[in-house]
């Protein structure tokens, strides 16, 4: 009789699963949407080919490319410098390799790049040559007027993994915590 006793403990137990599974996708959905909100530090028009901003803060920031979903994109036309307004160094930037997206429904951005910088004014440029500049501003194949690069602060890839493996198992746990113990007449 103790067997059966501890089965329909077992149930209880399942039924725990849900409330579980429910704050596991709370905090999983807040992760991404983090992600989503990545704040903005500088934003320069493609056209405008070159800009400056000031770092407030030392750490690793991304190079995002965003415009209007759809339409042709200049992501391979642009040649992206960063240097030290006060050094006058070059910054290393890494390129993404699995070329991160966000979407809207009218708007997407790409990663392009990721930086390591101390706090300081930068300056940001597509290409270093006259010539290469007036071919980006002439191709008539695409409108640059619709793109802008943007600096925004970086968020790590594992957050946004860690973030989709939370949802997929937090609807795991509901899933377990409702059906098992209604399916099984214990």
């Amino acid at each position: 009789m103790s067997w059966l006793q501890s089965i329909k403990d077992l149930r209880y137990l399942l039924f725990f699963l849900v409330p579980v599974g429910i704050y596991l996708m709370v905090i999983s959905i807040k992760k991404i949407t983090a992600f989503a909100k990545a704040k903005m530090i500088y934003e320069i028009p493609v056209s405008s080919i070159d800009g400056s901003f000031t770092l407030e803060d030392g750490g690793k920031y991304d190079i995002w490319l965003s415009g209007k979903k759809y339409s042709v994109s200049p992501i391979y036309n642009l040649d992206i410098k960063l240097k030290n307004n006060a050094t006058g160094k070059s910054v290393i930037l890494y390129p993404d390799f699995f070329r991160t997206t966000a979407n809207s429904f009218k708007d997407a951005r790409i990663k392009l790049y990721t930086f390591s910088v101390e706090s300081g004014s930068y300056n940001i440029s597509l290409t270093d040559s006259v010539e290469e500049r007036e071919n980006i501003i002439n191709n008539r194949g695409i409108d640059y007027k619709k793109f802008s690069i943007q600096i925004r602060e970086n968020v790590q890839g594992l957050t946004i993994f860690l973030g989709v493996l939370g949802i997929i198992l937090g609807f795991m746990a509901i899933d377990v915590g409702l059906v098992f113990p209604l399916l099984y007449k214990f």
